[in-house]
């Protein structure tokens, strides 16, 4: 388990629900998922709801984890998209406590499980799915932004490039690192390489501007035995810039056999007017190291080795 993973116990939530949500809570359960929050289903009323709770991580300087699912759901419904993000009923500030910091969202509880746990041979109508609605999101509308990279209000974003918004985390990336490499697990040889090949691939990254989710699949994708896909959530790190980042994404974590999504993708929708696909091939596999060794960095500083390894054969295979 990640050491980041936010530590709260059940009786504490329940207590919690109990003062701030509803007098009459029950069935309190701890959901498996998510590297920093920690989420708990319940019932109230006889109503199902999930609360998630995050320790928020002063390095990161995050206001509130949790406000862009808000926002993104109001500008879904502006646009006329029926993307199914789970409703958010609540959201604040759960405790402070010795100068920590913890926040949480309520929101209602959305019915099926994560894509990933579908087998191949019950997944061919769910895959189809999870590429339309992924679609729908590079449709979204962002001609009232401006930037890419990270938003936090929906309004602008940061960098003026993709390229610049890689190269800037990369660079944080490294300066937090360099303390790390005699104590922790991340190898420079393998960030060096990496960050080598990234710079050459950087100048392909696409200029125009989409909606990306960001951290699309697994298990921020839910679907039901029918194989309808009935929740889309956790946009905290949606960004605006290249599309193909998202299929990067689904692609790299190779949950189907390798290359599914980039090549459903490109097939479906290779014809659009509205998508860039350019230097395709050349723009996965940046966005693919890319996440590798993010993923690489963030496994060693949460002392997950096992999963640090396995990013590291995934980027290893990529270079």
């Amino acid at each position: 388990m990640s050491s980041l993973k936010t530590e709260i116990e059940t009786a504490e939530v329940y207590d919690f629900l109990i003062k701030n949500f509803s007098n009459n809570i029950s069935n309190v359960k701890t959901l498996k998922g998510g590297e920093l929050s920690k989420a708990f289903s319940f019932e109230a009323q006889s109503d199902e709801f999930v609360i998630k709770v995050r320790r928020v991580r002063k390095r990161l300087r995050i206001q509130h984890p949790f406000h862009k699912e808000i926002i993104i759901a109001n500008v879904l419904k502006e646009q006329g998209f029926d993307i199914p993000v789970p409703k958010t009923i609540q959201h604040g500030v759960f405790k402070e406590d010795k100068g920590e910091k913890f926040v949480y969202t309520i929101v209602e509880k959305a019915s099926g499980n994560p894509v990933h746990l579908f087998p191949e041979d019950e997944a061919i109508s769910i895959d189809n799915l999870l590429i339309e609605y992924l679609h729908q999101i590079h449709l979204v509308d962002v001609s009232k932004t401006q930037g890419y990279g990270k938003w936090q209000e929906w309004s602008k974003a940061h960098f003026n490039s993709m390229n610049e918004h890689i190269l800037d985390l990369i660079e944080k990336q490294k300066i937090y690192i360099n303390s790390k490499y005699s104590t922790g697990i991340y190898e420079k040889e393998l960030y060096e390489n990496g960050l080598s090949k990234i710079l050459e691939l950087t100048e392909f990254c696409s200029v125009k501007r989409y909606l990306v989710h960001a951290d699309y699949g697994y298990d921020n994708v839910l679907a039901d035995k029918n194989g309808k896909i009935t929740a889309i959530f956790d946009w905290e790190h949606s960004l605006f810039g290249d599309f193909v980042y998202d299929i990067a994404w689904i692609d790299f974590w190779c949950f189907r056999p390798e290359n599914t999504y980039s090549k459903l993708y490109c097939e479906k929708y290779k014809s659009s007017e509205r998508l860039d696909f350019e230097n395709y091939d050349e723009r996965l596999q940046c966005y693919k190291l890319f996440i590798g060794m993010t993923a690489a960095g963030f496994f060693s500083e949460s002392n997950q080795k096992d999963k640090y390894l396995e990013a590291k054969k995934l980027i290893l295979d990529l270079l």
